[in-house]
């Protein structure tokens, strides 16, 4: 008995060393754990009952037997990474059912056999010997009401140790708390992707890949992730094939009419079992960013969160999509009033120079479009009132071209690309709805003369050499008149 109590201390040494999970020796009495995480259940499972050699004092020594509900535990063999352990290795049954443990000579072969315990117990519908819930100072407190060897398990994931010959053990939880990350892989336009990927600017209609990653815990209990949009953000169904591990893989349904109690959309996967192995569970989708896209200074967030144990979450992490407002005041040529008259009746289309995409909107007011892909306007045209506003574009550049021209005035003389009449702005990130970035657009009046080399010098070569051409011919024939 002292070799055995010698060698428990020994457990105890290794887990408070390596915060392995190991199995336990304990009293009558309690078995409390400290640093425990709260609202989580912990539970004890007596795997050898101890039988003292006097009652009164039980650290004197005695003998381990097989606990009744453990009587198949002998025959079982359990995978332990892909490796078959056998429980021969660890304990075997003797005489008058007296147990040689002399195989649990180690505290990694204390913790194998913690987690084969766990494994036989919930294969075969055990039930614990005794659970609580750790409150919010961080102590779970287990009453056993019986001498024993036994395997506490947590919601949080693998097994945790005791070790102690008195009525009242104590141990240390070492499990630490499952986490989640998230960030922005790719854009429409990839080049508008923040560098920490925290989140990236876009354009309403643009396509957003994000990332999700969440640890799950070996032995861990009731992992689900969930993800919500904003209004602005519309989610594209996940499928089966947008979810991998990266190690133990575990079965799990996809619910993508998730709704949260704010009213904003999104998924929840719900994962079924437990990992036999630390992985990490990514989810890679994308949302399209819609025409109820928040303006900036407001951000579109996508907000994701894992749940785990016995329901708790974990801290939320979030990504923020943005997209920007613009004027466009178009005046006279040379007005430098310090508020220049807007002209009306100018009509504009829009690209976006990336790819050479025209902009289709819809019109919130004579002042007012948003860009919107399925839009049946796409043209946008100025009023004298005030300068117009574009809602929903990116951070980067576009091109206006000028169609129409007000009233005695011409049309844009400068080309941009393949636009004439046009144009290039670009929108910056400090464009907001309480301070809009203006571009102005200026017309001239007057005559526009010809460019060298153009279509309008070659017509005036052609229509001038006609006319020589014909000059001389009329003098030919009056020189031959005044001759007959």
């Amino acid at each position: 008995m002292n070799r055995i109590k010698k060698l428990i201390v020994g457990f105890l040494v290794s887990a408070m060393v390596l915060g392995m999970a190991i199995t336990a020796y304990a009293a009558a009495g309690t078995i409390t754990i400290t640093n425990a995480i709260a609202g989580q259940t912990y539970d004890a499972y007596r795997v050898f009952d101890f039988v003292p050699a006097d009652e009164a004092n039980a650290d004197a020594g005695g003998i381990y037997k097989l606990a009744a509900k453990f009587s198949g535990l002998p025959s079982y063999t359990y995978s332990d990474d892909g490796n078959s352990v056998a429980m021969s290795s660890f304990f075997e049954v003797g005489d008058n059912d007296i147990l040689d443990t002399s195989g649990l000579a180690s505290a990694e072969e204390a913790k194998v056999f913690g987690k084969a315990v766990l494994a036989y117990a919930k294969a075969n519908g055990i039930s614990n010997d005794g659970s609580t819930t750790a409150s919010a100072d961080g102590v779970a407190t287990i009453p056993v009401s019986e001498y024993g060897y036994y395997v506490v398990d947590s919601s949080l994931g693998s097994a945790v140790a005791v070790d102690t010959t008195t009525p009242n053990a104590g141990i240390q939880e070492k499990n630490s708390v499952p986490e989640i990350r998230k960030h922005v892989n790719t854009a429409t336009n990839e080049s508008t992707v923040y560098g920490d990927k925290t989140g990236n600017d876009a354009q309403i209609g643009d396509t957003v890949e994000f990332t999700v990653e969440a640890d799950l815990k070996i032995g861990g209990e009731n992992y689900a992730i969930v993800d919500t949009l904003t209004p602005g953000l519309t989610l594209v169904d996940v499928q089966d094939s947008n979810v991998s591990f990266s190690d133990s893989s575990l079965g799990f349904s996809i619910d993508n009419a998730y709704v949260d109690e704010n009213g904003n959309k999104g998924f929840k996967i719900t994962f079924e079992g437990e990992p036999k192995s630390d992985t990490t569970a990514t989810v890679t989708y994308q949302a399209v960013v819609n025409k109820d896209a928040v303006i900036a200074s407001e951000e579109n967030i996508n907000e994701a969160f894992l749940i785990y144990g016995n329901g708790t979450e974990t801290t939320h992490v979030t990504t923020k999509t943005m997209t920007y407002p613009l004027q466009i005041k178009k005046i006279a040529r040379g007005d430098a009033s310090e508020n220049p008259k807007v002209l009306p009746g100018a009509e504009f289309k829009m690209y976006r120079e990336s790819g050479d995409t025209q902009l289709k909107f819809t019109k919130v007011s004579d002042t007012e479009y948003k860009v919107d892909p399925d839009g049946s306007v796409d043209a946008i045209v100025t009023v004298a009132e005030a300068p117009l506003t574009i809602l929903g574009l990116n951070a980067e550049n576009y091109i206006l071209e000028e169609t129409q021209a007000p009233q005695g005035y011409n049309l844009l003389e400068s080309t941009v690309g393949n636009h004439k009449h046009a144009q290039q702005v670009t929108v910056a990130t400090s464009s907001n709805t309480g301070a809009v970035q203006t571009a102005t657009v200026e017309d001239g009046t007057g005559i526009t003369l010809p460019h060298t080399g153009g279509i309008g010098t070659t017509i005036f070569y052609i229509i001038g050499g006609i006319l020589v051409i014909a000059g001389i011919a009329y003098f030919i024939v009056r020189r031959k008149a005044d001759a007959e």
